[in-house]
């Protein structure tokens, strides 16, 4: 069965494009494919073209001129990925983009029928909504609450940017916090840590041609971490 992954936050800054940049690293030698919905910045088309090549990224532009999406754009864009070439997909959603899937699927086609018509065009819906830290944590877990409600038992991955928090042990404290609430699954990525790794991993990022053999040693070894990390999350 196909799988077509749904990375969401209606707030911006979060970490959505890194996140999804270390996926194009671990997906780059599969026949995996990526769907830029993010019109704001059109960041993650130009980014993850330079991983696994221009023809497996595609930006789509799913609001009107009201900035509003219609739900035959987004579902019709659904199910042409069902019937795809590729086994797998990731799309990435802008903050705006991101509110506005949310305010479908409390209308009058709701999350739960979206997914389980999918599921009839062999095609599984996978929901991964990234959470930061700092001022960014309560607006970003209300978002969770809300895509969650909307999707009734259908699981909806909670993936924390540890990267956005004072430090590890502050973001340690706050996933404890939302484990006792009932949250889960939660999952984290984005803990670079501090140093000239780090900045050889930015670097990295932002290169045409990207290539992680170029690092030193330490950068290596934090940046394999790093994408075991996501491995296991998109698993």
């Amino acid at each position: 069965m196909k799988q077509i992954n749904l990375i969401l936050q209606s707030k911006g800054g979060v970490g959505k494009s890194l996140f999804i940049w270390f996926v194009a690293q671990i997906e780059k030698d599969r026949k995996t494919n990526f769907i830029d919905l993010d019109e704001s910045t059109q960041t993650s088309a130009a980014r993850l073209g330079t991983v696994v090549g221009n023809d497996r990224v595609r930006p789509v532009r799913i609001l009107n001129e009201y900035n509003k999406m219609e739900r035959d754009q987004i579902v019709g864009l659904l199910e042409s990925l069902a019937h795809g070439k590729s086994d797998q997909y990731f799309i990435d959603f802008g903050a705006p983009e991101s509110a506005e899937f949310l305010r479908l699927l409390t209308g009058d086609i709701t999350g739960a029928e979206l997914y389980h018509a999918m599921l009839e065009l062999g095609a599984e819906l996978r929901f991964f909504v990234i959470v930061a830290g700092r001022d960014a944590l309560p607006s970003c877990v209300n978002y969770y609450n809300d895509i969650s409600k909307a999707l009734d038992s259908i699981p909806v991955t909670m993936v924390v940017n540890m990267g956005t928090f004072n430090g590890t042990e502050s973001a340690e404290k706050a996933i404890a916090s939302l484990t006792q609430l009932g949250y889960a699954p939660i999952k984290r990525f984005g803990d670079l840590g501090s140093g000239a790794a780090v900045k050889e991993i930015i670097d990295l990022i932002s290169q045409p041609n990207p290539d992680p053999a170029t690092m030193g040693l330490l950068a290596r070894m934090v940046y394999k971490k790093k994408q075991v990390e996501i491995e296991e999350i998109i698993a």
